[in-house]
Parts: C-alpha cells; sequence; structure tokens
C-alpha cells in the first residue's frame, strides 16, 4: 500500500508470520470480577503515582478481597496503602500493574462504575461494559521485588 501527500510518500507492506491469536486473548473466561466505582479507583490511583518519579516503574499492587480493593505502592518517596469498596465475584487476587496503563484506560471511558475481569496475576485485566462497547486489556507486571 502507497499513500503520497505533497513531497511524502509513506510506503506500507504486509508481514509475513502468524499475528496474535486475538479470540484467545479477548476470551470471556475469569476468575475474579470486580465492580468497582471507577472515579473512586482513578483518584486513588493518581494519588499512588505522586510517590514515583519520572521514569520510574513502580508497579502498583493491588490485592482483591471480599468486599475490598487494597492499592499499594512503596517508592523512594514514601508508601501508600488504601482501600476501596468493591463488589467481587470469583477469588481473591493479588495482581501488579503499572498504573500509568490504569490511568490511561480509566481516563478515557465515561462509565460511573467500572467491572474488572482478571484470571490471575500472570494474566491480562480487561475493564469492560456490559454491552462491551468497550474494552481496555492491560498486562500485568511482575512486582515480587517491590514489595
Amino acid at each position: 500500500i502507497v499513500f503520497e501527500f505533497d513531497q511524502t510518500v509513506v510506503v506500507s507492506r504486509l508481514i509475513e508470520g502468524e499475528y496474535f491469536r486475538i479470540d484467545q486473548m479477548l476470551s470471556n473466561d475469569y476468575e475474579t470480577k470486580v465492580k468497582i466505582n471507577k472515579k473512586e479507583f482513578l483518584n486513588c490511583i493518581d494519588r499512588a503515582t505522586l510517590l514515583v518519579k519520572e521514569g520510574d516503574k513502580k508497579p502498583i499492587i493491588i490485592n482483591i478481597g471480599d468486599e475490598t480493593m487494597q492499592l499499594m505502592i512503596k517508592s523512594q518517596i514514601g508508601s501508600m496503602d488504601e482501600e476501596i469498596f468493591i463488589e467481587k465475584e470469583g477469588k481473591d487476587l493479588l495482581i501488579g500493574f503499572n498504573p500509568k496503563f490504569l490511568i490511561d484506560a480509566l481516563r478515557v471511558i465515561d462509565d460511573e462504575e467500572i467491572s474488572l475481569f482478571l484470571m490471575n496475576p500472570k494474566a491480562p485485566c480487561f475493564i469492560k461494559d456490559e454491552e462491551e462497547s468497550y474494552i481496555y486489556l492491560i498486562l500485568p507486571v511482575n512486582f515480587n521485588a517491590a514489595i
């Protein structure tokens, strides 16, 4: 495919090989479903990022319990440990994320409440609505060294 604009030419080619099996990645299987107030969740993550210097890659650790979600972060500047009330279906889970990726997804969602669908600490988290008019896939990070 070739695009030409004034003095600019853009050439694109198909890449040979196998693509991601996106249908498998977007599976409806989950072991934990969390309903949470988006604004409260976003504000908590925003506060956590105040403790992280630009360029640091400190994950936010999320501990999902029966009625609460605990959000924790530790850095050279300080630490944070907050709880948010949630509705949970399924198993408890301890998982880590890059807070920036969560913030990027949450800022563009208009819903008051959101649902997180999780499988395990190494599988992607999905944020989606009931109608699946949007699906955000956020990969977890390894946080053993961060605790």
